[in-house]
Parts: C-alpha cells; sequence; structure tokens
C-alpha cells in the first residue's frame, strides 16, 4: 500500500509540472523568437561591407567598352547673392591710462521686510536669547534680551529689515528650533 501511494504522488508531481510547463511553452517560444529577431536586427554583425573585385559586366568597365553615361544637354547658372555688409558701430578699446568712463546704472533695491519676535508666555528666555545670536547675523546677547523682554511684554518685538529670503530665512530656522520660537515676516510696505 505504501509503494502505491509513493507512486501516485510521483505521478501526480510529473503530472502537474509538465501541465504547467505545456502552458508555458507558447510564451516562452514567443519571447525567445521576439529575442532572437532583436538581437539579429541590431547586430553589428548584421550589416556587411561587400568591396568589387571586377566588373559585373564588360560594358560597366572603364577600358573603353559599352556605352558612357551621358552629359546633360542643358546648361545650369548659379549666381550668388551677396548682401553689403553694414556698418557696426565698433567699441573704443580702454587703455590702463584712461579714465574710466562708465555709466551708472539705476541699481533697484531689494523690497525689505520686517522680522517679528512673537511673545510666548512658554518661552525660557536663555534658550530665546541663545538661538537669535546663533541664527541672526547682526544680533548681540544684549539685543537678544532686548528682543526677548519687548516680546514678552508687548506681544512681539521688532528684530530688523532684511530683504525677502535672508528674513525668511531666518524666520524659518527660528521656528525649527526645539523649542519652537515663533516669527513672523511682513511686508515693509505694510
Amino acid at each position: 500500500m505504501h509503494y502505491s501511494m509513493q507512486l501516485y504522488e510521483q505521478q501526480h508531481y510529473y503530472y502537474q509540472h509538465t501541465r504547467q510547463r505545456n502552458k508555458m511553452a507558447p510564451l516562452q517560444t514567443l519571447l525567445c523568437t521576439i529575442g532572437i529577431t532583436a538581437a539579429a536586427a541590431f547586430s553589428p554583425a548584421h550589416i556587411q561591407h561587400t568591396q568589387r573585385t571586377h566588373s559585373l559586366s564588360p560594358l560597366c568597365s572603364d577600358k573603353g567598352g559599352g556605352s558612357a553615361i551621358a552629359a546633360p544637354k542643358t546648361k545650369t547658372v548659379t549666381t550668388t547673392v551677396t548682401k553689403q555688409k553694414q556698418k557696426q558701430e565698433q567699441k573704443k578699446k580702454y587703455q590702463p591710462s584712461d579714465p574710466d568712463t562708465f555709466k551708472q546704472e539705476d541699481f533697484e533695491d531689494a523690497p525689505m521686510f520686517r522680522l517679528f519676535l512673537i511673545g510666548d508666555e512658554g518661552y525660557d528666555q536663555e534658550h530665546v536669547v541663545t538661538r537669535l545670536v546663533e541664527i541672526i547675523e547682526d544680533c548681540s546677547e544684549d539685543n537678544g534680551a532686548g528682543y526677548f523682554k519687548s516680546a514678552y511684554q508687548g506681544g512681539e518685538a521688532f528684530i530688523g529689515k532684511y530683504p525677502r529670503e535672508i528674513a525668511e530665512t531666518y524666520a524659518e530656522q527660528l521656528i525649527r528650533s526645539e523649542p519652537i520660537i515663533f516669527m513672523d515676516v511682513r511686508d515693509d510696505k505694510d
């Protein structure tokens, strides 16, 4: 009985695997065909350069036999049109001894934004002053302590006017501190 059970399992295993193999055969054949075709199409060995070592027929030889290629009976006239070059202003070359005669260009100042420290009762004075001094370039410890006291008493303290990118960078760095220090950036026109 044990032998017949083992034989049954072997036959069942063989049947299952050959059945799966038979299902996959068309797909495997298709993929192999596509791969071989692509390899043959893009292979550099597919392109062959052949050189002729002898003429195919005596009519095409250069040694006098056969007819020559007829010359066209119409003449081609080629004319070229040239445009006159426009005079260009030549820039004056300056010598080192020449005085500087540069035009003063009008540069527009970057719009300024005001940076404010927003007061909060949960602030630790030492932490706020330390972070202000670390992040804001022109802030001393005395100024930082003054900003902290103004924000604590009045709800906000004006720190300074900066270009937009700098003011936003300062505010973002202070807001990211742990614990958070609330900042506000306002347009100078407001």
